[in-house]
């Protein structure tokens, strides 16, 4: 069950991302900045479910990414965290403005956040 569980989120994400490009293409920025959190976070989480069996229950990325490090390419992770701080926490603010909040998103900084989700895929070993 464990290995089914895993493939289901990891195709979970990977729908995400790929919701995420689709609402881009149609300018719909917001909603494809949300699509661009939800898949990095069900990477993050495919990952400790992987790793550990089960993964915390959160939604914010950065935790998630500590948590990842403790079990797979520890001093990788970290360095991975500390580089990219704002791109993490950007995604956490994401995720609250998205859901409760009516903000804005532009095209340029959804651009990047769905290049960081690429970057997170080859992080996690998932492209």
């Amino acid at each position: 069950m464990r290995e089914e569980d895993i493939k289901r989120f990891k195709e979970r994400a990977d729908a995400f991302l790929d919701t995420a490009l689709y609402n881009f293409e149609k300018n719909r920025y917001d909603i494809a900045a949300f699509n661009v959190e939800q898949a990095v976070q069900l990477y993050a989480k495919t990952k400790l479910l992987e790793m550990v069996g089960e993964f915390p229950r959160t939604h914010n990325i950065v935790t998630l990414f500590r948590e990842i490090s403790r079990v797979f390419r520890g001093e990788e992770i970290e360095k991975f965290v500390k580089e990219n701080i704002g791109m993490l926490t950007k995604l956490s603010d994401v995720y609250i403005t998205s859901r409760y909040y009516l903000r804005e998103f532009y095209e340029e900084e959804v651009k990047e956040l769905i290049e960081f989700a690429y970057k997170v895929r080859r992080l996690l070993d998932y492209d």
